[in-house]
């Protein structure tokens, strides 16, 4: 049995104050900064459901995290010192094919050298759940995921043409009618879909893309304000730990010696 003498009982307000020691210890998450603001919801209506949510993946190095018409981001889960964690695109607009939205575009991402940044274009497919099923880097910096969800199962649930406003419907006709009589070449034809999508806001102009780059550069100044103020009090919170901690090793000295 240990005898009594063997413990140290510190004073109250040590005890005190060491309890909160491992609070301190404990390091901020890191706060990922945007170089650009996402841009607002477009596309199917039925779609808003994934507004808000956010879809976990992992493989064998990274785990991923999917916030639709929000971001996508990265981080390295086999790296314990300092692991790398960044954003691999904010959404900006769709890429449509066939008449269809076949990818969601997102851009801007953390940088990656030579002044590149990070984009990728996700593909919606079919499936059971909502769920991110994959990611993959084809080419440096630039990637590929792939989304199922049910709200993409229904034959038309992607399809472009019965979405835009009359007005633009009305466009479309006409150029279908254009290229079809030869008032249109097959260049001119795709370019006109271009601005018949660009004013849908399902393509993002490059006013717009200045817009949300100067709001989020805006936004991260102020914020940066914020980050120091606050480093300077974990500043102060450390050397209070430090000093707490010479006190209690201290008292465990003097505790020997009686």
């Amino acid at each position: 049995m240990l005898h009594p003498r063997n413990f140290v009982i510190l004073p109250k307000h040590i005890r005190s104050r060491y309890n909160n020691l491992q609070k301190l210890d404990s390091k901020a998450e890191e706060k990922l900064q945007l170089r650009m603001k996402p841009a607002n919801f477009t596309g199917p209506g039925h779609l808003k459901d994934l507004v808000g949510r956010c879809f976990k993946h992992r493989d064998l190095k990274y785990e991923y995290v999917f916030c639709p018409f929000q971001n996508l981001t990265q981080e390295d889960i086999q790296t314990y010192y300092e692991p790398y964690k960044g954003v691999l695109g904010v959404w900006a607009d769709w890429i449509i094919e066939d008449g269809k939205f076949k990818m969601m575009n997102m851009i801007e991402g953390s940088p990656c050298g030579n002044g590149m940044h990070r984009s990728t274009k996700i593909t919606l497919q079919c499936g059971p759940s909502s769920e991110l099923v994959s990611v993959s880097e084809p080419d440096k910096c630039r990637y590929l995921a792939k989304f199922e969800t049910p709200d993409v199962c229904g034959e038309n649930a992607l399809v472009v043409y019965p979405r835009l406003p009359a007005e633009l419907r009305q466009r479309w006709d006409d150029a279908e009618q254009d290229l079809h009589t030869g008032l249109l070449t097959k260049k001119g034809y795709h370019k006109e879909l271009e601005r018949i999508f660009l004013a849908a806001s399902y393509y993002l102009s490059p006013d717009m893309k200045s817009s949300l780059v100067h709001k989020a550069a805006t936004e991260s100044s102020k914020t940066c304000k914020v980050e120091l103020e606050e480093a300077r009090l974990r500043i102060t919170e450390l050397e209070e730990e430090l000093r707490l901690k010479e006190e209690i090793i201290l008292e465990l000295g003097d505790g020997k010696r009686e």
